[in-house]
Protein backbone atom coordinates (compact mmCIF):
# COMPACT_ATOMS: atom_id res chain seq x y z
CA UNK A 1 0.00 0.00 0.00
CA UNK A 2 1.37 3.45 -0.94
CA UNK A 3 -0.83 5.55 1.37
CA UNK A 4 -1.95 5.37 4.97
CA UNK A 5 -4.30 7.38 7.19
CA UNK A 6 -2.50 10.02 9.32
CA UNK A 7 -4.93 9.40 12.22
CA UNK A 8 -5.35 5.61 12.56
CA UNK A 9 -2.58 4.33 10.24
CA UNK A 10 -4.81 2.16 8.02
CA UNK A 11 -3.16 1.50 4.62
CA UNK A 12 -4.95 2.50 1.42
CA UNK A 13 -4.33 1.81 -2.28
CA UNK A 14 -4.91 5.42 -3.34
CA UNK A 15 -4.79 8.93 -1.88
CA UNK A 16 -8.58 9.23 -1.76
CA UNK A 17 -9.68 10.35 1.74
CA UNK A 18 -11.65 10.21 3.94
CA UNK A 19 -10.39 7.04 5.65
CA UNK A 20 -13.01 4.29 5.62
CA UNK A 21 -11.87 3.20 9.09
CA UNK A 22 -11.93 6.46 11.08
CA UNK A 23 -13.15 9.11 8.62
CA UNK A 24 -9.96 11.19 8.81
CA UNK A 25 -9.50 13.46 5.79
CA UNK A 26 -5.73 13.29 5.25
CA UNK A 27 -3.41 10.47 4.08
CA UNK A 28 0.36 10.28 4.12
CA UNK A 29 2.70 8.21 2.00
CA UNK A 30 3.47 4.83 3.55
CA UNK A 31 7.26 4.62 4.00
CA UNK A 32 8.96 1.27 4.42
CA UNK A 33 11.37 1.58 7.34
CA UNK A 34 15.02 1.06 6.48
CA UNK A 35 17.22 -0.05 9.32
CA UNK A 36 19.67 -2.64 10.60
CA UNK A 37 18.75 -6.33 10.23
CA UNK A 38 20.04 -9.32 12.13
CA UNK A 39 20.97 -12.61 10.42
CA UNK A 40 20.49 -16.11 11.83
CA UNK A 41 24.02 -16.11 13.24
CA UNK A 42 23.30 -12.96 15.27
CA UNK A 43 25.35 -10.59 13.09
CA UNK A 44 23.83 -7.13 12.59
CA UNK A 45 23.92 -5.78 9.05
CA UNK A 46 23.73 -2.05 8.45
CA UNK A 47 20.80 -0.19 7.01
CA UNK A 48 20.37 3.50 6.34
CA UNK A 49 19.52 6.60 8.30
CA UNK A 50 18.76 10.16 7.20
CA UNK A 51 21.12 12.70 8.76
CA UNK A 52 20.37 16.40 9.14
CA UNK A 53 23.26 18.23 7.49
CA UNK A 54 22.88 21.25 9.80
CA UNK A 55 22.85 19.69 13.26
CA UNK A 56 23.72 16.02 12.67
CA UNK A 57 20.57 14.47 14.17
CA UNK A 58 19.77 11.04 12.70
CA UNK A 59 16.26 10.18 11.48
CA UNK A 60 14.82 6.79 10.54
CA UNK A 61 13.17 8.16 7.41
CA UNK A 62 13.38 11.11 5.04
CA UNK A 63 10.68 13.22 6.71
CA UNK A 64 11.93 16.78 7.20
CA UNK A 65 11.93 19.16 8.94
CA UNK A 66 14.54 18.07 11.47
CA UNK A 67 13.08 17.51 14.94
CA UNK A 68 16.05 19.26 16.55
CA UNK A 69 16.78 22.32 14.41
CA UNK A 70 13.95 22.46 11.83
CA UNK A 71 16.25 22.12 8.81
CA UNK A 72 15.00 20.36 5.66
CA UNK A 73 18.51 19.42 4.50
CA UNK A 74 18.67 15.59 4.93
CA UNK A 75 21.12 13.15 3.37
CA UNK A 76 21.02 9.38 3.47
CA UNK A 77 23.95 7.60 5.16
CA UNK A 78 24.74 3.93 5.60
CA UNK A 79 24.91 2.38 9.07
CA UNK A 80 28.10 0.46 9.75
CA UNK A 81 27.82 -3.34 9.59
CA UNK A 82 28.54 -3.78 13.29
CA UNK A 83 26.48 -4.94 16.19
CA UNK A 84 25.67 -1.92 18.40
CA UNK A 85 25.60 -4.23 21.43
CA UNK A 86 29.09 -5.59 20.79
CA UNK A 87 30.87 -3.00 22.94
CA UNK A 88 28.57 -3.43 25.92
CA UNK A 89 30.03 -5.79 28.49
CA UNK A 90 28.03 -5.41 31.70
CA UNK A 91 28.36 -8.38 34.06
CA UNK A 92 26.11 -9.50 36.91
CA UNK A 93 28.67 -8.00 39.28
CA UNK A 94 28.13 -4.60 37.67
CA UNK A 95 24.36 -4.93 37.91
CA UNK A 96 24.50 -5.80 41.58
CA UNK A 97 26.72 -2.88 42.54
CA UNK A 98 25.18 -0.75 45.33
CA UNK A 99 24.64 2.29 43.07
CA UNK A 100 22.59 0.21 40.64
CA UNK A 101 20.58 -1.47 43.40
CA UNK A 102 19.72 1.95 44.85
CA UNK A 103 18.59 3.13 41.43
CA UNK A 104 16.37 0.08 40.92
CA UNK A 105 14.81 0.62 44.34
CA UNK A 106 14.06 4.28 43.61
CA UNK A 107 12.40 3.37 40.31
CA UNK A 108 10.32 0.67 42.01
CA UNK A 109 9.10 3.13 44.67
CA UNK A 110 8.22 5.72 42.02
CA UNK A 111 6.26 3.19 39.98
CA UNK A 112 4.45 2.04 43.11
CA UNK A 113 3.36 5.59 43.96
CA UNK A 114 2.17 6.19 40.39
CA UNK A 115 0.12 2.98 40.42
CA UNK A 116 -1.44 3.94 43.75
CA UNK A 117 -2.40 7.33 42.32
CA UNK A 118 -3.97 5.66 39.29
CA UNK A 119 -6.20 3.55 41.54
CA UNK A 120 -7.07 6.54 43.72
CA UNK A 121 -5.25 5.35 46.85
CA UNK A 122 -3.03 8.45 46.92
CA UNK A 123 -3.18 11.76 45.07
CA UNK A 124 -0.24 13.26 43.24
CA UNK A 125 -0.24 17.00 42.42
CA UNK A 126 -0.82 17.47 38.70
CA UNK A 127 -1.52 13.77 38.19
CA UNK A 128 -5.14 13.14 37.43
CA UNK A 129 -5.23 11.30 34.11
CA UNK A 130 -7.06 12.30 30.98
CA UNK A 131 -10.51 12.21 32.57
CA UNK A 132 -9.50 14.65 35.31
CA UNK A 133 -8.02 16.99 32.73
CA UNK A 134 -11.42 17.46 31.12
CA UNK A 135 -12.15 17.82 27.42
CA UNK A 136 -9.51 19.53 25.27
CA UNK A 137 -10.00 23.15 24.29
CA UNK A 138 -11.57 23.73 20.89
CA UNK A 139 -8.83 25.42 18.84
CA UNK A 140 -9.27 28.72 17.04
CA UNK A 141 -9.26 27.93 13.32
CA UNK A 142 -8.82 30.45 10.50
CA UNK A 143 -11.87 31.18 8.39
CA UNK A 144 -15.46 31.29 9.60
CA UNK A 145 -17.32 29.20 12.17
CA UNK A 146 -20.41 31.43 12.30
CA UNK A 147 -21.42 32.81 8.90
CA UNK A 148 -20.21 32.57 5.31
CA UNK A 149 -21.52 34.66 2.39
CA UNK A 150 -24.59 35.59 4.39
CA UNK A 151 -25.42 32.01 5.42
CA UNK A 152 -25.56 30.93 9.06
CA UNK A 153 -23.32 27.93 9.62
CA UNK A 154 -25.27 26.98 12.76
CA UNK A 155 -28.46 26.78 10.68
CA UNK A 156 -26.50 24.90 8.01
CA UNK A 157 -25.52 22.30 10.63
CA UNK A 158 -29.19 21.80 11.56
CA UNK A 159 -30.12 21.46 7.89
CA UNK A 160 -27.17 19.10 7.37
CA UNK A 161 -28.52 16.72 10.03
CA UNK A 162 -31.96 16.77 8.38
CA UNK A 163 -30.45 15.96 4.99
CA UNK A 164 -28.17 13.32 6.52
CA UNK A 165 -31.06 11.58 8.29
CA UNK A 166 -33.08 11.62 5.06
CA UNK A 167 -30.21 9.86 3.29
CA UNK A 168 -29.69 7.40 6.13
CA UNK A 169 -33.33 6.35 6.40
CA UNK A 170 -33.55 5.94 2.62
CA UNK A 171 -30.72 3.39 2.91
CA UNK A 172 -32.23 1.61 5.90
CA UNK A 173 -30.05 3.23 8.57
CA UNK A 174 -31.46 4.75 11.75
CA UNK A 175 -32.02 8.47 12.25
CA UNK A 176 -29.59 10.40 14.46
CA UNK A 177 -30.36 12.85 17.27
CA UNK A 178 -28.10 15.83 17.85
CA UNK A 179 -26.15 15.90 21.12
CA UNK A 180 -24.33 18.89 22.66
CA UNK A 181 -21.36 16.86 23.93
CA UNK A 182 -20.92 15.23 20.55
CA UNK A 183 -21.17 18.72 18.98
CA UNK A 184 -18.19 19.83 21.08
CA UNK A 185 -16.21 16.74 20.05
CA UNK A 186 -17.01 17.35 16.37
CA UNK A 187 -16.08 21.04 16.67
CA UNK A 188 -12.75 20.16 18.32
CA UNK A 189 -11.86 17.60 15.65
CA UNK A 190 -13.00 19.75 12.70
CA UNK A 191 -11.30 22.96 13.77
CA UNK A 192 -8.09 21.14 14.73
CA UNK A 193 -7.93 19.83 11.16
CA UNK A 194 -8.54 23.30 9.68
CA UNK A 195 -5.86 24.82 11.93
CA UNK A 196 -3.38 22.09 10.99
CA UNK A 197 -4.01 22.63 7.27
CA UNK A 198 -3.27 26.33 7.80
CA UNK A 199 -0.03 25.52 9.64
CA UNK A 200 -1.33 26.63 13.05
CA UNK A 201 -1.40 23.24 14.77
CA UNK A 202 -0.63 19.53 14.59
CA UNK A 203 -4.21 18.28 14.22
CA UNK A 204 -6.44 16.45 16.72
CA UNK A 205 -4.87 14.52 19.59
CA UNK A 206 -5.35 10.81 19.15
CA UNK A 207 -6.85 10.25 22.63
CA UNK A 208 -8.88 13.46 22.74
CA UNK A 209 -12.29 11.78 22.40
CA UNK A 210 -11.73 9.82 25.62
CA UNK A 211 -11.88 13.16 27.48
CA UNK A 212 -15.25 14.34 26.12
CA UNK A 213 -17.40 11.83 28.02
CA UNK A 214 -19.30 10.68 24.93
CA UNK A 215 -22.10 8.13 25.10
CA UNK A 216 -19.85 5.47 23.56
CA UNK A 217 -16.21 4.42 23.90
CA UNK A 218 -15.53 4.17 20.14
CA UNK A 219 -17.43 6.86 18.23
CA UNK A 220 -17.67 6.85 14.45
CA UNK A 221 -15.90 9.95 13.11
CA UNK A 222 -16.59 11.23 9.61
CA UNK A 223 -14.51 14.18 8.43
CA UNK A 224 -14.12 15.51 4.91
CA UNK A 225 -13.45 18.64 2.89
CA UNK A 226 -15.52 20.03 0.02
CA UNK A 227 -13.43 22.31 -2.22
CA UNK A 228 -16.06 24.10 -4.29
CA UNK A 229 -13.42 26.19 -6.07
CA UNK A 230 -12.25 23.09 -7.94
CA UNK A 231 -15.60 22.96 -9.72
CA UNK A 232 -15.89 26.70 -10.26
CA UNK A 233 -18.40 27.13 -7.45
CA UNK A 234 -18.42 28.77 -4.01
CA UNK A 235 -20.59 29.02 -0.91
CA UNK A 236 -22.06 32.22 -2.33
CA UNK A 237 -23.77 30.14 -5.06
CA UNK A 238 -26.24 28.73 -2.50
CA UNK A 239 -29.30 30.80 -1.67
CA UNK A 240 -30.13 29.02 1.60
CA UNK A 241 -28.59 27.01 4.40
CA UNK A 242 -30.68 23.99 3.36
CA UNK A 243 -29.27 24.12 -0.19
CA UNK A 244 -25.67 24.27 1.11
CA UNK A 245 -26.33 21.43 3.58
CA UNK A 246 -27.85 19.20 0.89
CA UNK A 247 -24.80 19.80 -1.33
CA UNK A 248 -22.43 18.85 1.51
CA UNK A 249 -24.30 15.59 2.20
CA UNK A 250 -24.42 14.80 -1.52
CA UNK A 251 -20.67 15.37 -1.79
CA UNK A 252 -20.02 12.76 0.91
CA UNK A 253 -22.40 10.13 -0.51
CA UNK A 254 -21.33 10.66 -4.14
CA UNK A 255 -17.78 9.67 -3.24
CA UNK A 256 -19.05 6.14 -2.70
CA UNK A 257 -19.07 6.37 1.11
CA UNK A 258 -21.55 4.32 3.09
CA UNK A 259 -22.95 4.88 6.57
CA UNK A 260 -20.90 2.76 9.00
CA UNK A 261 -23.26 3.19 11.98
CA UNK A 262 -26.60 1.74 10.85
CA UNK A 263 -28.38 1.98 14.21
CA UNK A 264 -30.07 5.10 15.53
CA UNK A 265 -27.93 7.11 17.93
CA UNK A 266 -26.61 10.54 18.85
CA UNK A 267 -24.53 12.80 16.62
CA UNK A 268 -22.49 15.99 16.80
CA UNK A 269 -21.98 18.16 13.72
CA UNK A 270 -19.54 20.95 12.91
CA UNK A 271 -19.19 22.91 9.65
CA UNK A 272 -16.34 25.38 9.13
CA UNK A 273 -15.48 27.48 6.07
CA UNK A 274 -11.73 27.95 5.53
CA UNK A 275 -10.23 31.20 4.21
CA UNK A 276 -9.96 29.71 0.68
CA UNK A 277 -13.69 28.93 0.64
CA UNK A 278 -13.30 25.19 1.24
CA UNK A 279 -15.93 23.74 3.58
CA UNK A 280 -14.76 21.32 6.28
CA UNK A 281 -17.38 18.96 7.72
CA UNK A 282 -17.08 16.62 10.71
CA UNK A 283 -19.79 14.58 12.39
CA UNK A 284 -19.35 12.20 15.31
CA UNK A 285 -21.82 9.34 15.84
CA UNK A 286 -22.41 7.29 18.99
Amino acid sequence: MEWRCEWCGKPHEENDPPCDNCGHGTYERAVQPVGPTRSADGEVHGGSVWVCQDCGRQHQRNSPPCRRCGSANFERERVADTDPMADISTSWRDVLEPKYVAGYAAVAVLLGVVLLSVFGVVTLPGFGGEAAAGPPEIPAAPGSADTADGLSLSATEDAYLDALNERRTSEGAGALTRNATADDAAAYYNKAIVAARAGDGSGPEQNAFERFGLACERPNIVAYQVAYDRTGRSVSDFDSEAALAASLVDSYVERGNRFRAAEAGTVGVDIHVAPDGSVFVTYVVC
